[in-house]
């Protein structure tokens, strides 16, 4: 810096420092946003991928053919993670003494983002499939939600938000249908889900009070009966998953 005082040679080092730091502040400023923006972009794929999956298996069930099968490619991405939280809604069916006479609980697939990632409010819920009720009494509604939720940890696993496919429940007149999801973990299967919808099965239960029936933080009031009996059909849908 030859004719330069102390004082400009100073001043420029300093410039030239500041302007290095707004450099690598903006850099990592770009990577989280750039981060952001493809975790958002990953978790509406996800969206999209459980959506397919909750209407094919609500036509299988709806069908009435036992031993559906069906297989679905899981799109990878570094931003989130697809995975199953097990006994993640509980039904329950009390009678007129109050007592629990039937119980099942079903498990749940999810797509989650880490909080790093991306994160939304803890209690926020958007529906994306189906309704905002778990038991419904229309027989035109679907047997399977999908819900985007918040901020929160499931199996141990915190994420910043998470997309979830559950089953939810159909009443009409006096028959109760209870779609219940067992998952299980098969190596054989890399980023492969296949779905196999069984037979139902049938329990009769005398007077019946209300069902409760509660999928993770959605935990809507009893559901009230009013037959003197009911017919419980229960479709396991075995999920396996790699």
């Amino acid at each position: 810096m030859r004719g330069l005082g102390l004082s400009e040679a100073l001043a420029v080092v300093i410039m030239v420092g500041v302007v290095l730091a707004l450099a690598v502040v903006f850099i990592i400023v770009s990577g989280i946003n750039m981060a952001s923006a493809s975790a958002s972009v990953s978790l509406s794929q996800a969206e999209t991928t459980l959506v397919n999956i909750a209407q094919d298996l609500n036509a299988a069930v709806m069908s009435g053919v036992p031993y559906y099968s069906l297989s679905y490619p899981l799109p990878a991405t570094q931003f989130g993670v697809y995975n199953v939280v097990r006994d993640y809604c509980k039904l329950v069916v009390v009678n007129t003494t109050h007592a629990v006479v039937w119980s099942v609980t079903s498990d749940a697939v999810v797509f989650g983002i880490p909080p790093n990632y991306l994160t939304m409010p803890s209690g926020f819920r958007k529906v994306l499939f189906g309704n905002d009720s778990l038991i419904f009494n229309d027989t035109s509604s679907s047997f399977f939600g999908i819900s985007q939720l918040g901020a929160g940890s499931l199996g141990g696993v915190s994420y910043g938000t998470y997309v979830v496919l559950y089953p939810r429940v159909g009443v009409v007149s006096a028959y109760v249908f209870v779609p219940v999801i067992v998952a299980r973990f098969n190596p054989a299967l890399p980023n492969l889900l296949v779905a196999n919808v069984t037979a139902p099965s049938m329990v009769l239960i005398r007077s019946p009070l209300y069902l409760k029936y509660a999928c993770g933080p959605i935990q809507p009031p009893p559901f009230n009966l009013t037959n003197s009996k009911i017919e419980i059909v229960e479709i396991e849908v075995i999920i396996e998953y790699g």
